[in-house]
């Protein structure tokens, strides 16, 4: 046994004691749920700043697994045994082969249930136990997997793969670490969750943060090798009663209409594919033989996705040009975004998904959530549903994103956008930020040649366009300053004056409280009264003294400071609907929701008196959440029109991604 150079526990972040947890052994039980809890959920923040990492790990090791590669994991004690469980759970989950992953842990099998003294430290027991397998160094890879990143086995297996040419990564919970002064890591993962509940018990947050990159990892290669279709795991071993009614599940959800068959059917297919699930679908879906299905998956490298997209490219083109031009347009939007694709033919498909203000989430995140709109959009479209959105034949698109424009972040957005949706930058695929879809609303006037655009939503913004060769083009801006300053109307500053108040008769309270116990709630006025039970209601067992710990941290997990900042201010602007709602009948609501749409009102008049608009002449846009509250509407229109005058033409906005499809068939409608 060769020695390895002697590393100090004391220095290892896993190592330390938790200051959060020195009193474990004196609280109550269910205290001690609870502060187990609040340190495993810090967890995945630890794991965030690994994932481009992870996402290269992914893409190396699946390409060498394409290739015919295995990949080997190694470990000790908690670590070793992670591995072997990830190693294990591949082949019944995915159909891989048996051979494909395979784990080793410090001492053998037996270590899986015993411990075995010494074993770890044992150097050149990982390359003996390695040496058998004989790497292959143009595609074997191998991931070290050691919490304290100092483990002697583990250090030596990573030595001897690195040696042989193997593809290395590890995996550690502690930086710096010796896995990173000895450099045999091609691919360092430190999942750095410090010290444990119970010093030095790396089974616990060490443990679940190495089950989760694992899992991420045996995943993400699955996935990437065409093992799923969508998130369903098409490549399963129907060997058991439960996996067989998933395999059946899954084939009648990948054939829908197709899939007519009973359950003896279906598993007389299954039995004929030798028990693909993969195989069966082909057959069922494009009704094909399965030696024909057997080609068309092996031409397409085993994923499934890409043979219904090849069945599918000259059938979809066909549908496009027999239902008329297709065109999509994506509203990505810090609250949601929606994608609407339409036909000529007057066929619209609408899909949403989830936030998507670019500066916000980021470039890839971005785009998996317009990713999802999309397909959604196209799920909801009668002649093209069922296709997966890459596979439809697209006359244009128009993509208004929230955030875009920024110097750094606008050519990483077009390329993205472009490989996305299969469209050059260009006539064919316009890229804006999402406000400018709503001038679209009136694109079809043609005595309109100015518009303002006005939108209320958490924040609030007034922009004018000017026509220029049939299209509005942004001329100035007055607002937009964020939701930090309060832009004047929006839902933001709305709720934050509402909260004001509440927040004052929450400290009286709270004082008359402490000198007379039986002090009545009921005593703040209604508006506040009214946000108490709102956010007791959101909040069960908040208290109104307590209102302001409970507008900043009532979720306890988000310990991202911009996913709590986030958090915060669409809770604050979440009272606005509230208090507009009130406005009838409370002074305090009625003069709060009157400054707000006054403030709005200034900055219309400041852009229209500037900039010398003619509101008879020009047309006026409203848009946003706070737009869609008919009362609000109400009050800033009559406002607007007391300071400004009448505009030649208000439209409301409700769905500004169906104002823009409507605009890109127009166009190419006028140059056929």
């Amino acid at each position: 046994m060769s020695s390895t150079p002697a590393v100090q526990l004391a220095g290892l972040q896993t190592e330390d004691r938790n200051l959060r947890t020195t009193d474990i052994d004196t609280v109550t039980t269910l205290e001690l749920c609870r502060i187990l809890n609040r340190e495993d959920s810090r967890v995945p923040s630890a794991i965030e700043s690994c994932i481009p990492v992870i996402a290269k790990v992914i893409d190396t090791l699946a390409e060498r697994v394409r290739n015919g590669g295995r990949v080997f994991y190694i470990g000790a004690g908690t670590s070793g045994r992670l591995g072997v469980l990830d190693a294990s759970e591949i082949p019944p989950t995915y159909s891989s082969p048996s051979d494909q992953f395979i784990a080793l842990i410090a001492g053998g099998d037996h270590a899986l249930r015993h411990a075995k003294e010494g074993a770890e430290d044992d150097r050149d027991g990982a390359e003996a136990d390695l040496r058998p397998f004989n790497l292959d160094p143009t595609v074997d890879s191998l991931i070290g997997i050691a919490s304290s990143g100092r483990t002697p086995y583990v250090l030596g297996g990573l030595s001897y793969a690195k040696s042989r040419g193997a593809t290395t990564v590890a995996v550690v919970c502690v930086s710096p670490s010796a896995v990173e002064v000895e450099g045999n890591a091609d691919y360092l993962i430190p999942a750095v969750t410090g010290p444990e509940v119970v010093t030095g018990s790396t089974r616990m947050k060490a443990g679940t943060a190495t089950k989760l990159v694992l899992n991420m990892i045996s995943t993400g290669i699955m996935i990437q090798l065409g093992k799923t279709y969508g998130n369903l795991m098409v490549d399963l071993k129907a060997t058991n009663i439960k996996l067989k009614q998933r395999a059946r599940n899954i084939l009648r959800f990948i054939g829908g209409k197709s899939c007519i068959q009973s359950d003896q059917e279906l598993d007389s297919i299954l039995e004929s594919c030798q028990g693909s699930v993969k195989l069966a679908a082909v057959t069922i879906v494009l009704k094909v033989s399965i030696a024909e299905a057997q080609d068309r998956l092996q031409r397409n490298k085993g994923v499934l996705a890409r043979v219904f997209e090849e069945a599918r490219g000259k059938n979809a083109m066909a549908r496009s040009q027999e239902g008329g031009d297709l065109v999509l347009c994506v509203d990505s939007g810090g609250s949601s975004c929606k994608a609407v694709i339409m036909a000529k033919t007057g066929e619209v498909g609408a899909g949403c998904a989830g936030p998507c203000n670019v500066t916000n989430i980021g470039v890839e995140s971005a785009m998996a959530v317009i990713s999802e709109a999309v397909q959604n959009a196209v799920d909801d479209c009668k002649t093209i549903r069922g296709f997966q959105f890459q596979a439809i034949e697209l006359s244009a698109a128009w993509v208004g994103m929230a955030g875009y424009g920024r110097p750094s972040l606008s050519p990483v957005i077009d390329k993205s956008l472009s490989k996305l949706l299969g469209l050059p930058l260009g006539p064919r695929l316009k890229i804006t930020n999402d406000i400018d879809i709503l001038p679209s609303a009136v694109t079809d006037r043609v005595d309109l040649d100015t518009v303002v655009v006005v939108v209320a939503g958490t924040g609030s913004v007034t922009m004018s366009y000017k026509k220029v060769n049939g299209e509005f083009h942004r001329a100035n801006r007055v607002g937009g300053w964020g939701y930090i300053f309060g832009d004047g109307g929006s839902a933001y500053d709305i709720g934050r004056e509402a909260l004001r108040g509440a927040l004052l008769s929450s400290d009286i309270y709270r004082l008359r409280k402490q000198l007379d116990p039986t002090t009545d709630i009921r005593t703040p006025p209604s508006l506040s009264q009214a946000i108490f039970q709102h956010f007791e209601s959101l909040y069960p067992g908040s208290r109104a003294e307590d209102l302001l710990s409970t507008i900043l941290v009532p979720d306890a997990t988000l310990h991202d400071a911009r996913d709590a900042t986030l958090a915060t201010t669409k809770r604050i602007a979440g009272l606005a609907h509230l208090v507009v709602s009130l406005a009838g009948s409370d002074d305090e609501a009625r003069r709060i929701v009157q400054a707000g749409v006054s403030g709005l009102v200034d900055q219309v008049a400041l852009l229209v008196q500037t900039q010398g608009i003619d509101t008879l002449e020009s047309g006026l846009v409203l848009a946003g959440g706070m737009m869609q509250n008919e009362l609000y509407r109400a009050m800033f229109a009559t406002a607007l029109e007391n300071r400004c005058g009448q505009f030649k033409q208000t439209e409301h906005v409700a769905q500004p991604a169906v104002c823009g499809a409507r605009c890109l068939l127009s166009q190419i409608k006028s140059t056929k």
